[in-house]
């Protein structure tokens, strides 16, 4: 009896739960069906709408402000998103003014984003055309072969106010060797094994590259202290091509917990909003060749071509041994005729050597990459 009991009560509580969530599901149905209506009524100008639509909207005001406010943020990120140029003569007025700062400042720090790549037909991440938005809309990226693509102007300019100091120049990272290969091939975000070996040390090779979703841990290259310094001493902040989404997660790059007199002046060249406008005494809504040109022409600096046979990448460069040519898919940066690259006597010599002596003298690769991994436990 008592266990008929029990199964009669157990058949009730499924019926009651079935009977609740049918009526939930009604009510959910029900209140889409009225957003939609609610949608639809707020769509029509107030002066063609009938008495009964008036009174619907006047009986779900809560759904009207919801829309209302939905409506508000999807505009606001419209602008946020679309590409905005400023008046030629306007253009020409401010790139006077960030000439003028730079060349009073007495340090100057220059933060990049994509945006000063895509005169070399490199996609940025956030324009209307870049990989972040093309991505969310469902379409393809159009494939580029970067091994074609060449410094822009301002990648010399940049180069140029280096060269003449007028920038900071005390957080370039410290460099052994450089390897002519693609790495992003066999990497992604949380994956930064490269499959490959230090012919110095024998240990793993990765990439230092800083995927949307992390956060930048490694000392070298990277080398947060040697930027967080530049930024401490900087009186101007230049950002060039950049949405700064990334950048403003690094409160030590600003310095904004400074008195407003003391913090650095921060100029901003993009075509983009940027979180850090209204921090800005001057925003230049143009294309970052455009801009740097001018201000390159106010500095009275000449700016050279780009020349493969002076760039220090292939000077530096330890080519490929034999074992690694057939390890990547993608074509090789290959240097210019008047090239030639140094002899890997120092690769050889290491080869050579005792394993034990060579990986006690590896160097920056792979420093700080344990930081932020799980250790294997060891099973006992």
């Amino acid at each position: 009896m008592a266990t008929d009991e029990s199964a009669t009560t157990d058949i009730s509580s499924r019926a009651e739960m079935k009977a609740r969530q049918r009526l939930l599901l009604l009510q959910q149905e029900e209140r889409r069906a009225l957003v939609r209506l609610v949608s639809k009524i707020l769509n029509k100008p107030v002066e063609q709408c009938s008495p009964d639509e008036l009174a619907v909207m006047d009986q779900n005001e809560d759904i009207v402000c919801e829309l209302r406010s939905r409506k508000k943020k999807n505009e606001q990120l419209k602008r946020k998103l679309k590409e905005v140029t400023d008046d030629p003569e306007d253009v020409k007025t401010k790139a006077k003014l960030l000439a003028c700062a730079i060349r009073e400042a007495s340090y100057v720090v220059i933060y990049t984003g994509a945006g000063i790549s895509t005169a070399a037909s490199i996609p940025d991440y956030r324009g209307p055309n870049g990989v972040w938005t093309m991505l969310q809309k469902g379409q393809s990226i159009r494939s580029t072969d970067l091994s074609e693509a060449e410094p822009t102007f301002t990648h010399m300019a940049i180069a140029k106010l280096h060269q003449e100091k007028l920038v900071c120049t005390s957080c370039s990272p410290n460099v052994e060797y450089i390897r002519l290969f693609d790495v992003t091939e066999k990497t992604s975000l949380h994956r930064h094994n490269t499959s490959r070996k230090c012919h110095k040390c024998q240990n793993g090779l990765r990439d230092t590259i800083v995927h949307f979703g992390e956060r930048g841990t490694l000392e070298q290259p990277l080398n947060w202290k040697g930027a967080a310094e530049a930024a401490a001493k900087a009186d101007v902040i230049l950002c060039l091509g950049s949405s700064l989404k990334v950048l403003k997660k690094y409160p030590c790059l600003w310095n904004m917990n400074r008195p407003p007199c003391r913090r650095p002046k921060l100029y901003i060249v993009n075509l983009q909003w940027t979180p850090k406008d209204d921090f800005a005494c001057l925003k230049i809504h143009g294309k970052c060749d455009d801009v740097m040109q001018l201000v390159m022409e106010d500095l009275f600096l000449d700016v050279p071509q780009y020349d493969k046979c002076n760039d220090p990448i292939f000077k530096l460069a330890v080519p490929l041994t034999e074992n690694e040519l057939s390890s990547h898919s993608r074509k090789w940066i290959v240097p210019s005729e008047g090239i030639n690259l140094p002899e890997n006597k120092w690769l050889q010599d290491t080869l050579e050597a005792d394993p034990g002596e060579a990986s006690s003298s590896g160097g920056w690769f792979g420093r700080g990459c344990s930081k932020g991994q799980k250790k294997k436990k060891k099973l006992t």
